[in-house]
């Protein structure tokens, strides 16, 4: 009998786990996904977990409607059969266990931070993110504790220079970029401003200048027929539109977003600091006003008791002259 060969555990590590790096179950960046990129404190991960899904939920109900329509009220007849209502519930269960959730937190590959895929649609994301920074600066109001950057995420590529140049020929691209372009915004010339920043983390590969390069020379070149009449042109100091690509090992997250500088460069850690430094500052301006207005009135009643005292000398110099015309006589 011939020797049996004894098969190494692991080579076939993954075909005993039914393990596929294709799928969605191991729990990373996928390409062609789009969602947001969160940056937090060095804090507990499930703290920030939660905070993360109330306030994405929150805002999204407010904007979109809530995630699952509420369920009707059974009949009683309804109710009777107990079979049958069992058999209801086991079946929304399995449809609940199925169905993709709006907000679904991955590991983004670097520590401290998460990336959020989304069912909702590019301009609903950052509108989502516009609107939670826009209500927190006129409302004031500290809506997280650590979450520090929140940026919302149009596509995902692999970090080659060809993935990159084919996702920027897409017409999704440049319809999203157009998108985010209200009537509000002045445009002189039927021109775009924009810039092109590029970071990278856990990868010594690629070039971050290189990315910025190939982006910038291929919107440049970009004819008005092709964007609706306008034209793109770059500008470094305050740019309409910025384009973000955060290299993070083997993949390129891009954003495209407004209102930059406005949004503290899409920091909420930095506007919450901004919102209570000028709440103390308001509250020490009120105190200010409180301490001269005391002080005022120190003066007014110092002036009231000088008054008393000039009339009460004048009155007893009247009194010494009455008495001295009293001797002479």
């Amino acid at each position: 009998m011939g020797r049996v060969k004894h098969q190494n555990p692991r080579r076939n590590h993954y075909q005993n786990r039914n393990f596929n790096p294709n799928s969605s179950n191991n729990n990373m960046i996928q390409i062609g996904q789009h969602g947001f990129f969160i940056t937090f404190t060095a804090s507990k991960e499930s703290f920030v977990r939660n905070e993360v899904y109330n306030l994405l939920n929150r805002f999204a109900d407010q904007l979109f409607g809530p995630e699952f329509v509420e369920e009707k009220q059974l009949d009683v007849n309804d109710l009777n059969d107990l079979d049958s209502a069992l058999e209801s519930e086991t079946m929304k269960l399995n449809e609940t266990k199925k169905a993709v959730r709006r907000f679904r937190i991955v590991k983004s590959g670097t520590k401290h931070s998460f990336f959020v895929n989304t069912t909702l649609s590019l301009t609903s994301t950052n509108q989502l993110i516009e609107n939670i920074f826009q209500t927190s600066i006129q409302t004031k109001e500290q809506h997280s504790r650590y979450i520090e950057r929140l940026l919302p995420i149009a596509f995902v590529c692999k970090a080659y220079d060809d993935d990159l140049r084919k996702l920027i020929i897409r017409k999704e691209f440049v319809e999203h970029i157009l998108s985010l372009i209200d009537g509000n915004d002045n445009l002189t010339d039927n021109t775009i401003w924009f810039d092109v920043q590029a970071k990278k983390s856990n990868n010594t590969q690629v070039k971050s200048s290189h990315l910025e390069e190939i982006l910038i020379s291929d919107l440049i070149s970009r004819k008005a027929e092709d964007l609706n009449g306008t034209t793109l042109k770059r500008d470094y100091k305050k740019p309409q539109i910025l384009i973000l690509l955060h290299v993070i090992r083997n993949v390129i997250l891009i954003s495209i977003v407004k209102h930059y500088e406005l949004f503290k460069k899409y920091n909420l850690a930095s506007i919450n600091l901004t919102t209570t430094v000028g709440e103390k500052v308001e509250e020490g301006g009120e105190k200010e006003e409180e301490q001269q207005q005391q002080q005022q009135k120190k003066k007014i009643t110092f002036d009231d008791d000088d008054d008393d005292g000039e009339e009460e000398e004048e009155e007893e110099d009247g009194v010494d002259d009455d008495k001295e015309e009293t001797k002479d006589k």
